[in-house]
């Protein structure tokens, strides 16, 4: 049997796409400023060292970097001869740069369509919305409706909250409503059927919002309102076939989703969940299933995404953080490698990116990484490529499922 593991570094660009000048993105690149402001500090002040990624540079993502940028990130460069992994880049195709696009373009469903998005202005929901959401969840009010930082409208309005019940609605520049509530006072069991409600309000409106998040806090002995781990997305179903319900409908195999990837696909194409957060979770559920018989009696996909590099650095724009995220990622990358069979693929990637160098705490327009592992498989670049769903055509030509629709076999 044969299995492909998915690691999403959720963030991860490695330069400006080719289309980033529409979304105001132009210079972006989350990898390359993330290492030459480490290398550039490191002049500056000894407490600073350069990106220090060796595992993943083996892999060829600062190679990857270049087929993007044009220049290899500072401090990060291995003769090709060194590598041990194929890698490519991967240009975007779809609309959007948020989770939701970037993982269904991924497998294999590129999104052509554009979601809507509330505007950025001081009463960011329209009122007809707010309305039916008033109607049909009997919440006695809201608080925020704008755009927003899910850490400081809690400093604005946490305590609002916990007084009067009602829950904080606010949203960003992605497709997304996100609701925050105190777990403590109003409850995590009814923060997620408001949220389911909200979902199915939404589905049923004119309005095609990607997801539906759910953001609870917590009020600690300091008085500071701290998010905790229990974040839950509702997102809207993919609009058609991904490689993953192709894996389970044509040789029943089987899917393990990790981390959030059943909350971005809707718990579509997925036989097996877990939900987890934070790196170190993250590396050590994916590594119980690897070792897993039952993952290695059928043909099986195993995918994680690693959240943390988006929400708790990219959009809070935490540089060090990022860094230190990544070096403690890639110190990790040996556990991964040991455990593959011989009939493994690993395949390393990104959905977008979230240069924490950028302006603003948006997501990046960018380029991501494709470093695809075999064992005793010669290293070669895989070139530019012009679509994530090159990863979802070449794990279908690998399991020998039907032909996607979209994509180009990256294998030999």
């Amino acid at each position: 049997m044969k299995r492909v593991i998915i690691l999403v570094l959720d963030s991860l660009g490695i330069g400006s796409s080719l289309d980033s000048y529409k979304f105001n993105d132009k210079g972006s690149d989350t990898l390359g400023n993330i290492a030459n402001f480490m290398f550039s500090r490191s002049y500056i002040d000894l407490n600073y060292k350069n990106l220090n990624i060796p595992n993943l540079i083996k892999l060829g993502i600062s190679h990857a970097a270049k087929l993007s940028t044009g220049v290899y990130p500072l401090g990060c460069y291995i003769n090709t001869e060194h590598l041990i992994a194929s890698y490519g880049c991967l240009n975007p195709i779809s609309y959007g740069k948020d989770t939701l696009t970037g993982h269904w373009e991924i497998t294999g469903l590129p999104v052509f369509f554009k979601w809507n998005y509330f505007k950025k202005c001081v009463n960011s929901f329209p009122e007809d919305l707010l309305n039916q959401i008033i109607l049909k969840t009997n919440i006695s009010g809201w608080l925020g409706n704008c755009h927003a930082s899910g850490t400081e409208i809690l400093k604005k309005l946490g305590q609002e909250h916990i007084f009067t019940q009602k829950p904080i609605i606010y949203t960003s520049s992605d497709s997304v409503l996100q609701i925050a509530c105190d777990e403590d006072t109003f409850g995590l069991k009814n923060l997620y059927l408001l949220g389911l409600k909200i979902r199915k309000i939404l589905n049923y409106s004119k309005y095609k919002i990607a997801r539906v998040i759910i953001r609870p806090f917590i009020k600690n002995n300091k008085g500071d309102f701290l998010r905790t781990k229990n974040r839950f997305d509702f997102s809207l179903p993919p609009y058609g076939v991904t490689v993953l319900e192709k894996l389970i409908t044509e040789k029943k195999g089987l899917v393990v989703a990790i981390g959030k990837i059943a909350e971005i696909f809707c718990n579509v194409g997925i036989t097996h969940s877990y939900k987890v957060s934070n790196l170190e979770n993250l590396f050590n559920t994916t590594l119980n299933v690897m070792k897993d018989k039952l993952f290695s009696k059928f043909d099986s996909i195993i995918f994680t995404n690693f959240v943390d590099f988006d929400s708790v650095w990219g959009h809070r724009r935490d540089v060090i953080g990022y860094a230190k995220g990544l070096e403690y990622f890639d110190k990790r990358l040996p556990e991964i490698l040991t455990l593959m069979n011989k009939n493994d693929i690993l395949i390393i990637t990104a959905d977008h990116g979230c240069d924490p160098t950028w302006p603003g705490t948006d997501h990046t327009r960018e380029n991501v990484p494709i470093l695809l592992y075999q064992h005793n498989r010669i290293a070669r670049c895989l070139g530019y490529r012009y679509t994530f769903s090159d990863v979802a055509q070449t794990i279908a030509k690998y399991f020998s499922l039907s032909y996607m629709k979209y994509g180009k076999n990256m294998l030999l």
